[in-house]
Parts: C-alpha cells; sequence; structure tokens
C-alpha cells in the first residue's frame, strides 16, 4: 500500500501478543495473514453499520447529497461511503513477517476517514435547461430540446464530515488474541 494515513495499535496486551508472536513463532506471517483478512471483513462490517471504530454512529448525509442519490441504485440516506462501493471494495491488507497493514488506494479515503475541507474558486460554466410546457428541468448536453445559459458561481467551501471507518475496536483486540493463541496452539502440534 502507498504511503498515507498510518494508524498504530495502541493497546498493550494485543501489541505484547503481537511482539511475542514475533520473537517466538516459526510462522508469524500466517497469523499475520490471517489478522490481516479478519481486520478488512470488521473495517467492511462498520460501513455496513455506518459507525466508526469508537461505535459512534457516521454523520447522517445533508440533505442536498441525499437528494443528488434519488434516482442511483440505492436511495438517498442509505448506504454512506457505498452507493458504488469503491471504497468499501478496495480495502485490503499486507501481511509479512513482522507487522500486517490494513488500508486502500483510493484517493479520497483519507478525507472521508479524517473529514475536509475543499476551496472552490469562482468559476462559470455553461448549464441545459429543458424547453417546453411546465417546469424547466436540468437536461443533458446532449439533449435535442434545451436551452444553455451561461451562469456564474462563487467561490465556496465544501465540507466533508469525518467518518472513521479504520481502527480497532474491543472485539477486534479480543479477536486479534484469539488469532494469535490460534497461531500457537497449531504451531504446538
Amino acid at each position: 500500500m502507498a504511503d498515507g494515513l498510518t494508524l498504530r495499535l495502541d493497546d498493550l496486551e494485543v501489541r505484547r501478543d503481537l511482539e511475542q508472536l514475533v520473537r517466538r513463532a516459526d510462522n508469524p506471517e500466517a497469523a499475520f495473514h490471517a489478522i490481516g483478512a479478519y481486520m478488512v471483513t470488521a473495517t467492511q462490517r462498520r460501513f455496513e453499520r455506518e459507525t466508526g471504530p469508537d461505535g459512534q454512529p457516521w454523520q447522517r448525509l445533508s440533505p442536498r447529497t441525499a437528494a443528488k442519490r434519488i434516482g442511483s441504485r440505492r436511495r438517498g440516506y442509505e448506504n454512506i461511503l457505498r452507493v458504488k462501493a469503491r471504497l468499501y471494495s478496495s480495502l485490503a491488507y499486507e501481511a509479512s513477517a513482522d507487522q500486517v497493514a490494513i488500508g486502500t488506494n483510493v484517493a479520497y479515503a483519507a478525507a472521508q476517514h479524517l473529514g475536509a475541507e475543499i476551496q472552490m474558486p469562482a468559476r462559470e460554466q455553461d448549464i441545459n435547461l429543458s424547453i417546453g410546457k411546465g417546469r424547466r428541468r436540468f437536461v443533458r448536453a446532449s439533449s435535442k430540446r434545451k436551452e444553455t445559459r451561461r451562469v456564474s458561481v462563487g467561490e465556496h467551501v465544501i465540507r466533508i464530515p469525518a467518518r472513521p471507518y479504520l481502527g480497532v475496536d474491543e472485539t477486534d483486540q479480543a479477536e486479534i488474541r484469539r488469532i494469535v493463541e490460534d497461531h500457537y496452539r497449531g504451531e504446538a502440534r
């Protein structure tokens, strides 16, 4: 995985178990692969529950964002960060003989995890409106019956709230300990 956001596990018991695994095990990489596979699944479950590793629910989508999603396969306020499942399905792990890393190569991952403010400059652009009876609606540029207007959009800030998904909760810590113990038992046979 590329350089980027790094989170470290600070649970002393789990870290002690992992350090002991590296020192004493014949093949610690197998245990790190099991831990990585588990953590990818646990992180994907957080996406499905729309909660962070601390158990706090993610901030709800803004009404404007939810309204844009009404025509898509998954509607409105549901499935935060999962309409196209790009971030969800890109989660992966890398394991070696002394560590495991869980993350993603998606460019916007850190902005979703930590939150971000994006400064948008003022600009002009064309919009296409339908021609005919009734309400005017936005239409595609390729539409035959349309009116094109040039509009100015002022400078503004887009705020993306933090929706943390990477991390280790108490359940994960217990499972990591269980994986390490199972690995020791398997090597003892």
